[in-house]
């Protein structure tokens, strides 16, 4: 097992040289050693490695005594509904999101559906791994139990509860499930709210026969595009492979960016709730969520990005709702955790009621706001790097350092930080006018490259 699979938030790597059946049961047994559960939900996603990782999975927490509920093939928010739902210990769900058909991994909670980061247990399992102190920790008086459980129903009117589905107006909607785990509740979900669905890449298949499972990727949007503007659509959705990120895309075939539909997300909420209450976003893009608290009266608060951190801060705020540039977004009333069914029942009830067309929702945001877009460039030495760009502005704005380096002017922002995995920096800029844009990047760049 390569130990650099554990991650800031998650477990991650090529299969089988980086993780494989063995390694999982390991991560099983130290899960138990760190958490001791008494039940475990387990679910897993379309790659061909998923059903032998799983199986590996599930045999080791039984021998460790603990009580197994197979969710089987199953989106990643599927898993958090179902600990919060039914009270389970633990949830853990094997799936590499949207990386390449080559990788795999674990997404884990506790108790909950209270996240499970590295500094809230995922490096106390790699340590007692390498440690060798998994095995007698594990050592059960009895093997536990073993159901399989279908959530469907159950999920489907979670996420319904969070609209009318009788104000429903019968929109056409173009939806792609990137040969993903969403193609059976996407379409269930239709289905109810009676909307005419028409789809793209619903048939499961973890080969990935286009490429990377990640709709927030300009290439991976151009087919969900096309199709929305000739078949007419009233607009568009696509998720990535397992499920908890989505994007909207309008029906005049526009994208819309992560941190707008955010921002209009928290708009909806704040509506439905009142507006005395905290909605947060991450560092990277901020001023559409900043701009939607001041007109409510809420209030904006800008944490680190990651589901793990931003689930942790959601708690501790107690906030109505969270939303990342990367199309994550959080619910209070989903067990503070990310979801990528409501988001689309909430978009398309605030279309039935408003009346409008979806550009009509977002135009506003795209006025005296323009983005660079996530900017990646390689760099080796990524401290000495950081340590440039902060001396280089740091007299011409307000500095933070939630997570990497942002800084802030009255027509430009900008914020910088290091990938988890790789030797990337990762560049968001924001600004009043695209000229800020580009010469903001210049400068970034020069710094960057030099």
């Amino acid at each position: 097992m390569n130990p650099n699979i554990f991650r800031a938030y998650d477990i991650r790597g090529v299969y089988p040289s980086d993780l494989d059946e063995r390694a999982v049961a390991d991560i099983g047994r130290g899960y138990v050693a760190v958490f001791q559960p008494a039940s475990v939900a387990v679910g897993m996603d379309v790659r061909f490695s998923s059903p032998r990782l799983k199986k590996s999975l599930t045999d080791t927490l039984q021998e460790s005594g603990v009580d197994v509920i197979d969710l089987g093939l199953i989106a990643t928010d599927m898993l958090y509904f179902a600990v919060g739902k039914y009270g389970y210990s633990g949830g853990i769900i094997v799936s590499a999101s949207h990386n390449p058909k080559d990788y795999n991994g674990l997404k884990m909670v506790r108790k909950n559906a209270v996240a499970i980061s590295s500094d809230t247990g995922l490096f106390e399992i790699r340590d007692a791994i390498q440690g060798g102190r998994i095995q007698a920790a594990t050592r059960p008086l009895n093997k536990g139990g073993y159901e399989e459980k279908d959530i469907l129903d159950d999920y489907l009117d979670h996420v319904l509860s969070f609209i009318e589905p009788d104000t429903i107006k019968p929109f056409v909607v173009v939806g792609n499930a990137n040969f993903g785990c969403t193609y059976r509740p996407a379409r269930a979900l239709c289905a109810r709210m009676g909307l005419d669905l028409r789809t793209l890449n619903f048939e499961p298949d973890g080969s990935f026969p286009k490429g990377t499972p990640d709709p927030t990727m300009p290439r991976n949007q151009l087919e969900t595009e096309e199709m929305v503007k000739s078949t007419g659509a009233d607009f568009g959705v696509a998720w990535d492979a397992d499920g908890d990120r989505v994007i909207f895309i309008d029906e005049q075939g526009r994208s819309i960016p992560g941190a707008y539909a955010g921002a209009l997300l928290a708009r909806i909420l704040l509506e439905k709730k009142g507006h005395d209450n905290k909605v947060l976003c991450d560092p990277r893009v901020t001023w559409p969520m900043k701009e939607v608290a001041r007109q409510t009266g809420a209030t904006a608060v800008v944490t680190k990005a990651g589901h793990a951190f931003l689930k942790d801060a959601m708690r501790q705020h107690n906030a109505l709702f969270a939303a990342e540039s990367s199309a994550h977004y959080y619910f209070r009333d989903n067990f503070y955790a990310d979801n990528g069914m409501i988001p689309f029942v909430l978009m398309t009830e605030y279309l039935s009621q408003k009346g409008c067309k979806m550009s009509e929702l977002f135009d506003p945001f795209y006025q005296g706001h323009f983005l660079s877009g996530e900017l990646n460039y390689t760099v080796q030495d990524i401290p000495g790097t950081m340590d440039r760009i902060r001396e280089h502005f740091r007299s011409r704005g307000i500095e933070d350092n939630t997570d990497g380096f942002s800084l802030e002017s009255d027509e430009w922002r900008f914020n910088v930080r290091s990938s988890n995995t790789e030797p990337l920096l990762r560049i968001n800029i924001e600004a009043r006018k695209h000229e800020y844009i580009q010469s903001i990047q210049a400068e970034l760049e020069k710094l960057v490259l030099s």
